[in-house]
């Protein structure tokens, strides 16, 4: 038993980050993927294939022949399809072990047969397979069929009508299904159709080459990913309908696959990581309460850590695959950082000459906090003396901002030696608050923690809460027209 949930231990640590590492990857390519619609909106509409360029990338809209014929393998032929797709199952057993070992079994139909012990055996003789032309007639221009796209939506075809060549299969409802004889069916075969219909008038987009339409390889997708994102980088479409009509088709197709990558390609992440800490965590899953505890915190780490991840990679790959946009944010936050600094820099000047004008003394070069420290400390040292509140208030704020006791008690020194500064009048006294106030705002944000300072000098003048909001918009105002 202890072997068996090492084993299985050591499958989570494996298997999830390489599910995590592959989902992580289709989504970052899906947000670059070959854009189709947007190639195809590009491409020169032609009225005839004698007026081709070499190279061309173009569309062509012509009525199609609703005879086309395909090629059937299990069955004579298809007829009046653009397409058909051979779907082919078997019916199995099906193993599914949980995180505690338990195993469950079930018969169910399967695209092909799962290995395990009980299936030992069993073999599959139907297959799946794609049936497309090897030429197509649009009108004047001949299609080559190599590396034919297709957006439309597919139809069933309905197996009654067709002329089956294979003396084993048997009709069924939408199935033409392999019987093995077996009492409880395993190893029963079946396979249905789907295409689609050839249209009675179509768009092509693609590539010409000597009058004829192939495929546009140049920005074709290989690799693993790509082919599971079905991404293959090609132009090469037959389309239903008129141009603009075959333009809204692919653009509806490639949002919606967009859309169920993210989707799959997500929920695969948080499964690997559910996976990578199930096995971390599994030793607990069997214990009452404490078990069910630790499931409910694997499924909520993997979300903590997989949600960000994926908003991530997400806009990473976009802002890869569309450099002007990745160009303008750049721009935009050096531009916000460049105007927030030059603030900062105005600010502090007119501060600086605001304290020098106020208490006559030459102030020396000194930054934001320092500023701020010096015009609370002026309030303190209003009444002439600095009492231990006073003091304490003042020290804690300089531990804030990370000063050490030497720094505190010089600066304290520097604003004891520009003199008092008992305000006379309400002005004088609003004007010692907006200094305050301008000093907490040269970063451009007023935090709670400065908020709180300005409220305790604020008190310390006299004033209520209604004022000092008042103050802090008259505030903003002016720096915002400044």
């Amino acid at each position: 038993m202890m072997e068996r949930e090492s084993k299985n231990s050591w499958v989570g640590f494996f298997i999830g980050p390489i599910l995590v590492f592959i989902a992580l990857g289709a989504i970052w390519k899906n947000e670059s993927r070959f854009d189709y619609h947007q190639a195809a909106k590009k491409t020169q509409a032609v009225n005839s294939p004698q007026d081709l360029l070499p190279a061309q990338r173009f569309s062509y809209t012509e009525r199609m022949d609703p005879e086309l014929v395909l090629p059937g393998d299990y069955v004579e032929a298809f007829t009046g399809y653009l397409m058909v797709r051979r779907s082919a199952e078997i019916y199995a057993w099906d193993k599914d072990t949980d995180s505690d070992n338990n195993v469950t079994w079930s018969r169910r139909w399967m695209s092909s047969v799962e290995n395990n012990s009980r299936n030992q055996g069993i073999s599959q003789q139907l297959s799946s397979r794609t049936f497309t032309a090897d030429e197509y007639q649009l009108g004047a221009l001949t299609i080559n069929g190599l590396r034919i796209e297709f957006v439309d939506p597919t139809v069933t075809i309905a197996p009654f009508g067709l002329q089956v060549t294979h003396p084993a299969l048997r009709v069924q409802g939408d199935y033409l299904y392999l019987l093995k004889g077996q009492a409880d069916k395993i190893g029963d075969e079946r396979i249905r159709y789907s295409g689609i219909p050839v249209p009675a008038t179509a768009t092509y987009f693609g590539k010409a080459d000597s009058g004829r339409g192939v495929a546009d390889t140049s920005q074709a997708r290989t690799g693993m990913i790509n082919a599971l994102i079905q991404d293959s980088g090609v132009l090469h479409h037959i389309v239903a309908g008129d141009r603009e009509t075959a333009l809204a088709t692919m653009a509806a197709h490639i949002s919606r696959l967009k859309w169920i990558v993210r989707g799959v390609a997500s929920l695969a992440v948080v499964i690997g990581f559910s996976m990578l800490f199930g096995s971390m965590l599994g030793f607990l899953y069997s214990i009452p309460v404490i078990g069910s505890l630790a499931r409910s915190g694997s499924f909520l780490l993997s979300l903590v850590l997989a949600l960000p991840l994926i908003l991530i990679t997400m806009l990473g790959g976009y802002l890869f695959s569309n450099p002007l946009v990745l160009v303008a944010v750049v721009v935009l936050i050096g531009g916000g950082l460049f105007a927030l600094g030059q603030r900062k820099k105005a600010t502090q000047r007119a501060v600086s000459q605001q304290l020098e004008n106020q208490y006559g003394a030459k102030l020396q070069t000194l930054d934001l906090t320092e500023l701020e420290f010096i015009g609370l400390a002026k309030l303190a040292f209003s009444d002439g003396h600095l009492d231990p509140k006073e003091e304490q208030f003042l020290r804690r704020w300089s531990r804030k901002q990370g000063w050490n006791d030497a720094r505190f008690t010089a600066m304290l020194a520097k604003a004891n030696q520009m003199g008092t500064s008992d305000p006379q009048s309400g002005s004088d006294s609003e004007e010692q608050l907006k200094n305050l106030i301008r000093l907490a705002l040269a970063d451009g944000d007023l935090s709670r923690s400065e908020l709180n300072v300005i409220q305790n000098a604020a008190k310390h003048l006299g004033f209520d809460q209604g004022r000092i909001v008042q103050l802090v918009q008259q505030v903003q105002s002016v720096s915002l027209l400044g």
